[in-house]
């Protein structure tokens, strides 16, 4: 889904900016003293610094739960289409008859249907930019829940393997100039959020 690569891209954007920000501000104080092992200090409280990056398109073409998200959704969008479409082809194949009649319509007749065409026109107007929202909600709460379960699995994801930073890479919204594939935990994660959405839920 487009938006949610660019949601996520600008996300992982601000995060760089807020990394680069902080190093550079730590920097400036002072320089952190590391212990030396050489030297009897403890290492246990030194935490590496561990990043890598997920393929959002990867996400999106092989994630389950995503993919029969985005198909209800767009098949309830078709069917809203269908029905204004069918709505508003009525009302012009209305008006194509009422013009059949040529000079047998009187100035009274010509006036009152211009009034009931107009005012069904309006109504499906409002109809259609009702349903215009009642879409774009549908879908931003939808981008919401699917955010919600990638961002669920990855914070245990990054508990249990250490990492520091997991950011994301779309081709719609890149904002890496270089990436080392050997960072790269797409497909493990693909598999992970996969096996989260199969599995079944436990019975009490």
């Amino acid at each position: 889904m487009k938006h949610l690569s660019l949601v996520l891209s600008i996300i992982a954007l601000v995060l760089v900016g807020v990394l680069f920000y902080q190093q550079r501000s730590l920097t400036a104080i002072s320089k952190p003293e590391v212990p030396d092992p050489a030297a009897g200090g403890d290492t246990s409280q030194v935490k590496p610094l561990r990043i890598a990056y997920v393929d959002l398109d990867s996400i999106d073409a092989r994630f389950e739960f995503y993919k029969t998200k985005m198909d209800a959704f767009e098949k309830k969008k078709d069917g809203f289409d269908r029905q204004l479409n069918g709505a508003y082809q009525q009302l012009d194949n209305r008006r194509i008859e009422f013009l059949k009649k040529g000079n047998a319509i009187t100035q009274a007749e010509a006036e009152s249907f211009k009034r009931e065409y107009d005012q069904q026109l309006q109504e499906l107007e409002n109809r259609r930019r009702r349903i215009e929202q009642e879409v774009q909600q549908e879908a931003m709460i939808m981008r919401d829940d699917i955010f919600k379960k990638i961002n669920d699995y990855l914070t245990g994801y990054s508990r249990e393997k250490g990492f520091t930073y997991i950011f994301s890479y779309s081709r719609n919204a890149n904002i890496f100039l270089y990436q080392d594939t050997a960072f790269d935990i797409t497909g493990e994660v693909i598999i992970g959020l996969n096996n989260m959405y199969n599995k079944p839920a436990e019975t009490k």
